[in-house]
Protein backbone atom coordinates (compact mmCIF):
# COMPACT_ATOMS: atom_id res chain seq x y z
CA UNK A 1 0.00 0.00 0.00
CA UNK A 2 2.74 2.67 1.36
CA UNK A 3 4.71 1.71 -2.05
CA UNK A 4 1.34 2.30 -4.36
CA UNK A 5 1.10 5.79 -2.18
CA UNK A 6 4.60 6.81 -2.75
CA UNK A 7 4.63 5.93 -6.63
CA UNK A 8 1.57 7.94 -6.88
CA UNK A 9 3.46 10.40 -5.37
CA UNK A 10 6.19 10.80 -7.54
CA UNK A 11 3.74 11.06 -10.51
CA UNK A 12 1.94 13.37 -9.50
CA UNK A 13 5.38 15.67 -8.62
CA UNK A 14 6.70 14.79 -11.47
CA UNK A 15 3.02 15.70 -13.52
CA UNK A 16 3.39 18.97 -11.34
CA UNK A 17 6.79 19.93 -12.48
CA UNK A 18 6.14 19.04 -16.09
CA UNK A 19 3.32 21.20 -16.22
CA UNK A 20 4.85 24.05 -14.70
CA UNK A 21 7.68 23.49 -17.38
CA UNK A 22 5.21 23.98 -19.68
CA UNK A 23 3.35 26.84 -18.59
CA UNK A 24 7.11 28.60 -19.25
CA UNK A 25 7.59 27.38 -22.12
CA UNK A 26 4.06 28.68 -23.72
CA UNK A 27 5.26 32.12 -22.12
CA UNK A 28 8.59 32.27 -23.58
CA UNK A 29 6.94 31.11 -27.17
CA UNK A 30 4.08 33.63 -26.23
CA UNK A 31 6.02 36.52 -26.10
CA UNK A 32 8.40 35.56 -28.83
CA UNK A 33 5.59 35.84 -31.27
CA UNK A 34 4.43 39.20 -29.65
CA UNK A 35 7.25 41.16 -30.10
CA UNK A 36 7.39 39.64 -33.54
CA UNK A 37 4.18 41.35 -34.06
CA UNK A 38 5.04 44.46 -32.62
CA UNK A 39 8.32 44.80 -34.55
CA UNK A 40 6.40 44.16 -37.51
CA UNK A 41 3.07 46.72 -37.22
CA UNK A 42 4.79 49.20 -34.75
CA UNK A 43 8.66 49.25 -35.37
CA UNK A 44 8.83 48.89 -38.90
CA UNK A 45 5.45 51.03 -39.96
CA UNK A 46 6.95 54.56 -40.58
CA UNK A 47 10.13 52.34 -42.39
CA UNK A 48 7.32 51.14 -44.96
CA UNK A 49 6.21 54.33 -45.10
CA UNK A 50 9.21 55.88 -45.60
CA UNK A 51 10.20 53.17 -48.11
CA UNK A 52 6.89 53.71 -50.10
CA UNK A 53 7.61 57.45 -51.01
CA UNK A 54 11.31 56.51 -52.06
CA UNK A 55 9.73 54.03 -54.66
CA UNK A 56 7.11 56.77 -55.60
CA UNK A 57 10.47 59.20 -56.49
CA UNK A 58 12.61 56.17 -57.85
CA UNK A 59 12.43 55.01 -61.21
CA UNK A 60 11.16 51.72 -62.35
CA UNK A 61 14.33 50.21 -62.99
CA UNK A 62 16.07 51.38 -59.91
CA UNK A 63 13.21 49.49 -58.49
CA UNK A 64 13.07 46.29 -59.25
CA UNK A 65 17.23 46.75 -58.68
CA UNK A 66 16.41 47.26 -55.25
CA UNK A 67 13.41 44.63 -54.65
CA UNK A 68 12.86 41.11 -54.18
CA UNK A 69 16.21 40.30 -52.81
CA UNK A 70 14.04 38.23 -49.62
CA UNK A 71 13.89 34.88 -52.15
CA UNK A 72 11.38 33.66 -49.52
CA UNK A 73 13.28 33.12 -47.15
CA UNK A 74 10.99 35.74 -44.63
CA UNK A 75 8.32 32.46 -45.12
CA UNK A 76 10.90 29.80 -43.75
CA UNK A 77 11.84 31.43 -40.70
CA UNK A 78 8.47 31.96 -39.95
CA UNK A 79 7.69 28.14 -40.72
CA UNK A 80 10.98 27.34 -39.08
CA UNK A 81 10.34 29.34 -35.76
CA UNK A 82 6.81 28.32 -35.02
CA UNK A 83 5.84 24.86 -36.93
CA UNK A 84 8.17 22.87 -34.70
CA UNK A 85 6.25 24.58 -32.00
CA UNK A 86 3.20 24.34 -32.78
CA UNK A 87 3.65 20.68 -33.17
CA UNK A 88 5.19 20.57 -29.63
CA UNK A 89 2.02 21.88 -27.96
CA UNK A 90 -0.15 19.02 -29.76
CA UNK A 91 2.18 16.62 -28.45
CA UNK A 92 2.36 17.87 -25.01
CA UNK A 93 -2.11 18.13 -25.08
CA UNK A 94 -1.98 14.77 -27.08
CA UNK A 95 0.64 12.34 -25.88
CA UNK A 96 1.09 13.19 -22.54
CA UNK A 97 2.77 10.73 -21.40
CA UNK A 98 6.19 11.22 -23.37
CA UNK A 99 6.70 14.28 -20.71
CA UNK A 100 7.99 11.93 -18.50
CA UNK A 101 11.25 11.63 -20.93
CA UNK A 102 13.09 14.21 -19.79
CA UNK A 103 16.22 15.75 -21.63
CA UNK A 104 17.69 17.33 -18.25
CA UNK A 105 16.97 17.03 -14.38
CA UNK A 106 13.79 19.36 -13.98
CA UNK A 107 14.96 21.86 -12.19
CA UNK A 108 18.28 22.21 -13.85
CA UNK A 109 16.20 22.67 -17.27
CA UNK A 110 14.06 25.21 -15.64
CA UNK A 111 17.08 27.16 -14.63
CA UNK A 112 18.88 26.93 -17.84
CA UNK A 113 15.38 27.58 -20.31
CA UNK A 114 15.07 30.74 -18.32
CA UNK A 115 18.51 32.00 -18.65
CA UNK A 116 18.64 31.05 -21.95
CA UNK A 117 15.81 32.78 -23.11
CA UNK A 118 16.01 35.98 -21.23
CA UNK A 119 19.55 36.44 -22.28
CA UNK A 120 18.27 35.31 -25.97
CA UNK A 121 15.59 38.03 -25.67
CA UNK A 122 17.54 40.78 -24.82
CA UNK A 123 20.43 40.09 -27.23
CA UNK A 124 17.38 40.17 -29.74
CA UNK A 125 15.66 43.50 -28.97
CA UNK A 126 18.89 45.61 -28.04
CA UNK A 127 20.41 44.29 -32.10
CA UNK A 128 16.93 45.38 -33.33
CA UNK A 129 16.94 48.68 -31.69
CA UNK A 130 20.53 49.54 -33.06
CA UNK A 131 20.02 48.77 -36.14
CA UNK A 132 17.42 51.58 -35.71
CA UNK A 133 15.64 52.38 -38.97
CA UNK A 134 17.83 49.48 -40.96
CA UNK A 135 15.52 47.05 -39.23
CA UNK A 136 13.48 45.12 -41.62
CA UNK A 137 11.98 41.52 -42.04
CA UNK A 138 12.48 41.22 -45.40
CA UNK A 139 16.17 41.47 -46.87
CA UNK A 140 16.33 44.88 -48.64
CA UNK A 141 18.39 47.89 -49.28
CA UNK A 142 17.28 51.17 -48.50
CA UNK A 143 18.67 54.12 -50.96
CA UNK A 144 20.21 56.00 -47.80
CA UNK A 145 21.30 52.14 -46.18
CA UNK A 146 24.54 52.56 -43.52
CA UNK A 147 26.44 49.49 -42.89
CA UNK A 148 25.97 49.12 -38.94
CA UNK A 149 29.15 48.07 -37.09
CA UNK A 150 28.85 49.03 -33.60
CA UNK A 151 27.16 48.10 -30.56
CA UNK A 152 26.68 44.39 -30.68
CA UNK A 153 27.45 44.60 -34.60
CA UNK A 154 31.04 45.40 -33.62
CA UNK A 155 31.49 41.79 -32.76
CA UNK A 156 28.63 39.84 -34.02
CA UNK A 157 27.15 40.28 -37.73
CA UNK A 158 23.51 38.91 -36.72
CA UNK A 159 23.13 39.20 -33.19
CA UNK A 160 19.59 39.76 -34.03
CA UNK A 161 19.86 35.85 -34.98
CA UNK A 162 22.07 34.83 -32.34
CA UNK A 163 19.28 36.01 -29.97
CA UNK A 164 16.80 34.17 -31.32
CA UNK A 165 18.19 30.96 -31.34
CA UNK A 166 18.93 31.38 -28.15
CA UNK A 167 14.98 32.26 -26.91
CA UNK A 168 14.30 29.02 -29.44
CA UNK A 169 17.14 27.24 -27.20
CA UNK A 170 15.70 28.51 -23.99
CA UNK A 171 11.62 27.44 -24.98
CA UNK A 172 13.25 23.99 -25.77
CA UNK A 173 14.92 23.51 -22.65
CA UNK A 174 11.83 24.43 -20.45
CA UNK A 175 9.92 21.85 -22.84
CA UNK A 176 12.07 19.30 -21.57
CA UNK A 177 12.19 16.05 -23.73
CA UNK A 178 14.95 14.25 -24.92
CA UNK A 179 14.27 14.10 -28.57
CA UNK A 180 11.53 16.74 -29.05
CA UNK A 181 13.61 19.85 -27.45
CA UNK A 182 16.24 18.72 -30.23
CA UNK A 183 13.96 19.87 -32.84
CA UNK A 184 12.47 23.23 -31.45
CA UNK A 185 15.44 24.99 -32.67
CA UNK A 186 17.35 23.03 -35.50
CA UNK A 187 14.78 23.51 -38.20
CA UNK A 188 15.70 27.43 -37.62
CA UNK A 189 18.84 27.50 -36.94
CA UNK A 190 19.29 25.64 -40.47
CA UNK A 191 16.84 28.03 -42.40
CA UNK A 192 18.51 31.00 -41.04
CA UNK A 193 22.09 30.04 -42.29
CA UNK A 194 20.18 29.42 -45.83
CA UNK A 195 18.45 33.30 -45.24
CA UNK A 196 22.05 34.63 -44.06
CA UNK A 197 23.79 33.61 -47.13
CA UNK A 198 21.12 35.79 -48.86
CA UNK A 199 21.86 39.05 -46.97
CA UNK A 200 25.24 38.77 -47.20
CA UNK A 201 25.04 38.49 -50.56
CA UNK A 202 23.41 41.67 -50.87
CA UNK A 203 24.88 43.69 -48.45
CA UNK A 204 28.69 42.46 -50.05
CA UNK A 205 26.48 43.59 -53.57
CA UNK A 206 25.89 46.89 -51.94
CA UNK A 207 28.57 47.86 -49.81
CA UNK A 208 31.76 45.50 -51.32
CA UNK A 209 34.94 45.23 -49.69
CA UNK A 210 33.97 47.25 -46.78
CA UNK A 211 31.55 44.69 -46.11
CA UNK A 212 33.87 41.72 -46.78
CA UNK A 213 36.62 43.48 -44.68
CA UNK A 214 33.72 43.51 -41.67
CA UNK A 215 32.66 39.59 -42.29
CA UNK A 216 36.96 38.91 -41.34
CA UNK A 217 36.73 40.96 -38.06
CA UNK A 218 33.33 39.93 -36.57
CA UNK A 219 31.58 36.41 -36.32
CA UNK A 220 28.31 35.21 -37.88
CA UNK A 221 26.93 34.32 -34.46
CA UNK A 222 29.70 34.86 -31.72
CA UNK A 223 32.38 37.37 -31.32
CA UNK A 224 35.23 36.27 -32.85
CA UNK A 225 38.54 35.67 -30.40
CA UNK A 226 41.54 36.12 -32.54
Amino acid sequence: MWNYLFLDLIIMTIRSVSQQHFFLYLICISTVAAFDIYNSIVRLKPDQQKTENEHLKSDKSNKKSRQNKDKGTLTLIYMAKFLPNILAILIYYFFPNTHYSSLLPSRISAILGVLTFITGFLIRQIAIIQLGKFYTYKVSISDDHEMIDTGLYASMRHPAYTGTLLELTGAALLYNHFILSCFLSIPYSIVVLQRIKQEEKVLIEEFGPKYQNYMKQAGMFLPKFN
